[in-house]
């Protein structure tokens, strides 16, 4: 499970905008190679790699992160990755390219054999039935 750093009121925000816009641009060049890659992949894939869109800097996660965003219509669903920034400093857009392609033919293998882990719900208090008058 990777971890995030959290954005600090010390982090200087000129830096964060830099390594911000030089991550989206690493993540976009990689997102272009995945798409080129997947002209021997099935249609799906394909057409799931095209809705792509990256952002360096996943404002709603408050940490330093950039995600990757992908629409399935098929399965009316969207899919997100996180990317800790920590993972991208030596990372090359091929192997970013390679991970996409894996990311998105996992996502439509769990989702058409519905192998996504199930979410735990909290247990609720048992009701208390209310007295006879």
């Amino acid at each position: 499970m990777p971890t995030f750093t959290r954005i600090t009121k010390r982090d200087d925000p000129a830096q964060i905008a830099r390594l911000a816009a030089r991550y989206e641009a690493l993540l976009l060049k990689a997102l272009s190679i995945a798409k080129r890659t997947a002209s021997t992949r099935p249609q799906l894939v394909r057409d799931v790699l095209a809705t792509g869109t990256v952002d360096g800097l996943a404002a709603a996660v408050k940490a330093k992160a950039a995600a990757v965003n992908y629409r399935a219509t098929k399965y009316k669903c969207t899919w997100h990755t996180l990317i800790p920034w920590e993972n991208l400093e030596d990372a090359t857009a091929s192997e970013q390219a390679d991970v996409m392609l894996d990311t998105v033919e996992t996502n439509i293998r769990m989702t058409e054999t519905d192998s996504w882990p199930k979410t735990r719900r909290a247990k609720q208090a048992p009701r208390r039935k209310k007295p006879r008058t």
